[in-house]
């Protein structure tokens, strides 16, 4: 359904930036067996749903595209509140979004906290290779990006929003972040599978943000319920999403 070089592709148009594309690019192959080792822990030890390389290259890419929807309709984010570029903005989105499920591969409980764990030396270089001078504020930013991804935790900047509600829509054609166990027939399994297609859109200057999910049928809505929905009130961004849900002939939609 994806590819890894069409999902990079995507994130180079989205990040218009060669240098930090380059540094993105460059760091995802080289920790590339990180994602794939969460992975194989997740599928193997676990038994539950990819949280691999597809998982965060995904991840990065609606999370991009949310950021872009913020800047054209002036919503500032964190990174520019506190007086510093919207480049550190998709700095922040893309290696937040690019890191936070890899503590995954020590334990699922609490993973984002391991996450941090694994990520903090990685995080260091980038961010000093990227800003000289605030490199340990732009380190801190994307730290907190990686840890408020998790809806348990409450979001402290948009940066970290615009990664959680990203994550929360990987839920296409059983991708759902509701890790559920292979081959286990329950409301879990079912709602994942009938999920066919989600996709992030430019709203209106009422709410900004728009997510289409479409689904063979109304099963899909838990998964819509107990993930986006908790991600998206998790976040800053509460009252600028539109979930619409397409179920054959039946349009449902929600302000969250």
């Amino acid at each position: 359904m994806y590819s890894e070089e069409r999902l990079l592709s995507e994130i180079k148009e989205l990040l218009d930036n060669d240098k930090l594309y380059a540094l993105y690019e460059d760091t995802y192959r080289k920790y590339k067996y990180y994602f794939d080792t969460t992975n194989y822990i997740v599928l193997n030890v676990y038994q539950f749903n990819d949280h691999g390389a597809i998982h965060v290259l995904l991840t990065t890419r609606r999370a991009l595209e949310v950021l872009k929807i913020l800047k054209k309709f002036g919503i500032k984010t964190t990174a520019e509140k506190l007086g510093k570029s919207f480049e550190w903005s998709k700095f922040i989105v893309s290696f937040g979004a690019l890191f936070h499920d890899i503590g995954n591969m020590i334990h699922r409980d609490n993973h984002y906290q391991f996450s941090i764990l694994l990520a903090e030396p990685i995080i260091d270089e980038l961010a000093k290779k990227f800003e000289e001078k605030n490199w340990l504020l732009l380190k801190a930013l994307t730290l907190n990006a990686i840890y408020t991804h998790d809806e348990a935790i409450p979001c402290t900047t948009i940066e970290g929003s615009c990664v959680t509600i990203a994550d929360g829509c990987d839920m296409e054609e059983g991708r759902s972040r509701l890790a559920y166990k292979k081959d286990k027939v329950d409301i879990h399994a079912v709602s994942a599978l009938t999920i066919d297609k989600v996709e992030i859109k430019e709203g209106d200057n009422e709410v900004p943000i728009l997510v289409e999910v479409w689904m063979k049928h109304l099963a899909g809505i838990f998964q819509v319920d107990e993930i986006l929905t908790k991600k998206v009130k998790s976040s800053l961004l509460t009252g600028e999403v539109r979930i619409r849900i397409h179920a054959g002939d039946k349009i449902l939609e929600k302000v969250v």
